[in-house]
């Protein structure tokens, strides 16, 4: 008999491997922090085999956006809340998650083998349909096409289309549109803290990533703090990641920067005036009204500032998140280069995944043959990697010094990147007393 006309049916069992799939729940039970990077592998909960695992990476995730440790408890509390304890296994299968899990788990290759086993089952459930679609008369033509389209779908990871006609989503990007067209506020998107800057960029918009880069003494944390605070002024949730400043100091130049008071007068008080002690108070308190959430880390890996940036996100509702510094944040990589890339990457999926603005503050490369007033350009970002290529707006901060190193005041924030406008250089003044920018024109 030819091949052509052989009768045959399959009778294998579909392809699983368990003890993967617990490996993958046992490694993030482990290291909260896995569960990233298992998403970032592309994993989800229907590549599980079996459907206690799939309800269990459920849980997994949301105990991952509300709280950054997922264990025996919080786990298992979500899992009842959701009513789905029992239907696991209750607290004794949880808890066997763990059970042969080395001590330093790669998830990595468990990931790829949960995966490699998810798409052969869909290969062959997309192979049964196209025999049971041929069995009840669709033509050869029709089959193989939809047979194609099903394979390309595994093959790419996606069950999405690959495209979207335009007319599908025309009204929903007008009807956004003419909000903005017809709103009260002339300033489209947040605040920079500088209305030259404002009017040039439109401010900043939703899931931007927007970088600010200077030289060590050049302003860049004072630049973040002054457009962490024309925000919260206009009560908009900011978050900002400190992995340098401590809380005394950035809350001092806060209150130097509210009550335009110099902050030698703050650091150093014990001869300051009654007139100039009520000033501070009256700062202390309108900053301490603020909707200003500050964390402070000075050994934050990129890993535990996306989980402590999205819960802070769902918790706070942020409107902005500020990273001071990008080269301070810890990362894995084979060399500097590589790692600010990294960094960088994790930077801009969190600003679109959640849709709230990212401004990364970076340092600057150091200038050549020592030239102090060397203007800086956007490549000028230290070991940028890809931070450059990612940010949507980069603003650089030159301060020229004269032949004494004293500052001229010719200051500018170089707008050196605009991925949707103009670049160009915008004059300004670092009053240092303060540690504020100002326009030049406006002084």
């Amino acid at each position: 008999m030819s091949p052509a006309t052989t009768n045959y049916t399959i009778e294998r069992s579909l392809p699983v491997n368990v003890e993967a799939e617990r490996s993958v729940l046992g490694s993030i039970m482990l290291d909260a922090k896995a569960i990233d990077e298992a998403a970032a592998l592309g994993l989800v909960s229907s590549d599980f085999s079996l459907d206690s695992h799939r309800k269990i990476f459920s849980a997994m995730q949301q105990v991952s956006e509300s709280t950054s440790v997922i264990d025996t408890i919080t786990l298992p509390a979500e899992l009842s809340r959701r009513k789905e304890l029992e239907a696991v296994g209750g607290y004794a299968y949880i808890s066997g998650l763990l059970d042969g899990v080395p001590d330093r788990p790669s998830i990595k290759h468990y990931v790829k083998i949960v995966r490699e086993k998810a798409a052969q089952r869909k290969v062959m459930a997309a192979c049964n349909a196209t025999v049971a679609a041929v069995a009840d008369g669709s033509s050869s033509q029709e089959a193989i096409g939809q047979l194609g389209e099903t394979l390309l779908q595994i093959q790419t990871g996606t069950d999405d289309a690959p495209a979207e006609r335009v007319l599908k989503f025309s009204d929903a990007v007008y009807s956004d549109w003419e909000k903005l067209a017809d709103g009260a506020d002339d300033l489209i998107g947040l605040s920079t803290g500088l209305e030259s800057l404002n009017l040039v960029t439109s401010g900043i918009r939703p899931g931007e990533t927007w970088a600010i880069g200077g030289r060590t003494g050049d302003g860049k944390t004072s630049l973040a703090l002054q457009i962490a605070a024309a925000n919260c002024r206009r009560d908009v949730p900011v978050g900002y990641f400190s992995i340098e400043m401590s809380k005394d100091e950035m809350l001092q130049r806060l209150w130097s920067h509210e009550g335009k008071i110099p902050f030698g007068y703050i650091r150093s008080p014990r001869c300051i005036s009654t007139d100039m002690r009520a000033q501070v108070q009256r700062a202390m308190a309108t900053v301490g009204l603020w909707p200003l959430f500050v964390a402070v880390d000075g050994s934050l890996s990129v890993q535990k500032l996306v989980a402590k940036a999205r819960l802070l996100i769902r918790q706070e509702k942020l409107g902005l998140l500020i990273v001071d510094y990008v080269q301070q944040i810890s990362a894995i990589a084979p060399n500097e280069r590589e790692r600010i890339t990294k960094i960088s990457g994790q930077i801009r999926a969190l600003a679109k995944d959640t849709g709230v603005p990212i401004l990364a503050v970076s340092q600057l490369n150091r200038p050549l043959q020592r030239n102090a007033n060397e203007r800086p350009n956007k490549f000028s970002m230290k070991e940028s990697g890809s931070l450059e290529n990612d940010s949507h707006t980069i603003l650089l901060i030159y301060r020229p010094s004269d032949e004494f190193g004293r500052p001229t005041g010719d200051d500018e924030i170089i707008i050196a990147k605009q991925r949707h406008g103009p670049v160009s250089n915008e004059a300004v003044r670092f009053d240092s007393r303060t540690m504020t920018f100002f326009e030049r024109r406006a002084v």
